[in-house]
């Protein structure tokens, strides 16, 4: 409770600045399907506390083993920067307990974090405890919308107006699935997130109840309190953009530090 409280204490001040409303999760934007968030993912059919712990358990809603270990850590597998990682959750269709092991996200943030500002990079955040590797930090939520109203907000944008519009870009053997999220009117601490050529976090994306995705940051590696949070805008050229660079000077002053920020070279 006192983290919740704290965080909608920092961001409200914040919001009256920016007309910002909180959310906790992606919701549907303008012109956006509500059926896509309507149509729920058929639950698994395990008992207790028990999804894919046994030998001779399996739970339909882990396609690629356990997702999470006992203590609520991401498994190291999903950790990998080499490939996007899906990850399914148990949700309300399924006849586990709500303490399933495999109910992380959709649990909220239990990391205790704190916006604040840095003279070159604006707004930021940053971790006032330590947070272990594998850990779920937070969702990067907004408005998901369709690829007509993700290109309208672009062309829209005024010279100094940030950008927070997140390109997420699943490949599956049917095609690209891309999905739009866009925090700038509705979002969550996810918009204060630097950029960093070395990051401490990591993209996942999470399905819970539907198939809309939620891009979520996990700790990919031990992070110590006090230390900025960030990822990278261009992982695996799936999200932000592609590893091409773009005109804005990167500030991160990581030891590899690219010069230049990520940008998406896809059309949009």
């Amino acid at each position: 409770m006192c983290v919740f409280v704290y965080f909608c204490v920092c961001l409200f001040a914040d919001a009256l600045y920016f007309q910002f409303q909180y959310v906790c999760c992606n919701i549907p934007g303008p012109n956006m399907p509500t059926e896509l968030f309507e149509e729920t993912i058929n639950g698994c059919l395990c008992s207790g506390n028990s999804c894919g712990t046994l030998p001779d358990q399996t739970c339909s809603c882990q396609l690629y083993g356990a997702n999470f270990c006992e203590y609520g850590l991401l498994r190291e597998t999903a950790l990998s920067l080499d490939s996007l990682s899906v990850v399914q959750e148990c949700n309300s269709s399924c006849s586990c307990s709500k303490n399933c092991r495999n109910r992380v996200v959709q649990n909220g943030v239990k990391v205790r974090m704190e916006v604040f500002r840095d003279s070159v990079k604006g707004l930021c955040l940053r971790a006032l405890e330590t947070i272990e590797r594998g850990k779920f930090v937070c969702e990067y939520a907004g408005d998901v919308l369709p690829e007509t109203e993700a290109r309208r907000r672009l062309r829209n944008l005024k010279d100094g107006d940030m950008n927070y519009l997140f390109i997420l870009r699943e490949h599956f053997q049917s095609g690209v699935l891309c999905t739009y999220i866009d925090p700038r009117n509705r979002g969550n601490i996810g918009r204060f997130i630097s950029h960093s050529c070395c990051p401490n976090l990591v993209i996942v994306p999470v399905r819970v109840l539907n198939m809309v995705p939620r891009v979520c940051l996990f700790a990919s590696r031990d992070i110590a309190a006090g230390e900025e949070v960030t990822y990278d805008y261009g992982q695996h050229g799936d999200q932000h953009g592609t590893s091409q660079e773009s005109n804005v000077i990167c500030s991160c002053g990581a030891d590899n530090c690219r010069g230049y920020l990520p940008f998406d070279s896809a059309g949009m």
